[in-house]
């Protein structure tokens, strides 16, 4: 309405008010150009990861990964012995101190039994019985420590821990 008074009131010359028309046309037309563009190149792009989701079933539990988010939560202190889970500290033992920071330094965060060897000593596990409860018991004083913190350590396999978060072991 104040572009229409403005032009109507006779102060601008006619050749002006046509030419300031003409651009603000043009401005509308290439922004309406512009947000098709951005419109269509959106829809091709959730067409695209649509369709690799479907060939790839697999990669969905890749994507939807938040485990290594939430180990962030945790943070080891080796030289006070505590671990810290959401800022709050819990005193420790060394072994299960040094055994949480090995884990929080590997990609994977797993360990296997024969690993133990260059985390503690040459004799930490020999395969013997005794080594065993070793194992058992420092896997139940770190999930006893990391339960409040919602997080436990796994048996992946025969011979193999993982740290993962509480909601992880479910899937």
């Amino acid at each position: 309405m104040e572009w229409e008074t403005y032009c109507d009131d006779g102060t601008l010359p006619l050749l002006a008010i046509r030419h300031t028309q003409n651009m603000i046309f043009h401005a509308y037309y290439w922004m309406g150009i512009a947000f098709v563009c951005l419109c269509l190149m959106t829809a091709m792009m959730v067409w695209y990861f649509r369709q690799q989701q479907k060939r790839h079933p697999e990669l969905v539990d890749l994507m939807a990964d938040t485990s290594e988010c939430e180990l962030h939560k945790i943070q080891v202190n080796i030289y006070t012995n505590e671990i810290i889970i959401d800022g709050i500290a819990y005193p420790s033992r060394c072994q299960v101190v040094s055994l949480l920071d090995y884990l929080m330094k590997q990609p994977t965060h797993e360990i296997s039994f024969t690993e133990l060897n260059t985390v503690f000593n040459e004799n930490f596990f020999d395969g013997s019985p005794a080594s065993k409860r070793r194992i058992s018991n420092l896997k139940y004083e770190v999930n006893d420590l990391l339960k409040s913190g919602g997080f436990e350590m796994t048996k992946v396999s025969a011979d193999r821990f993982a740290l993962t978060p509480i909601n992880q072991r479910a899937s």
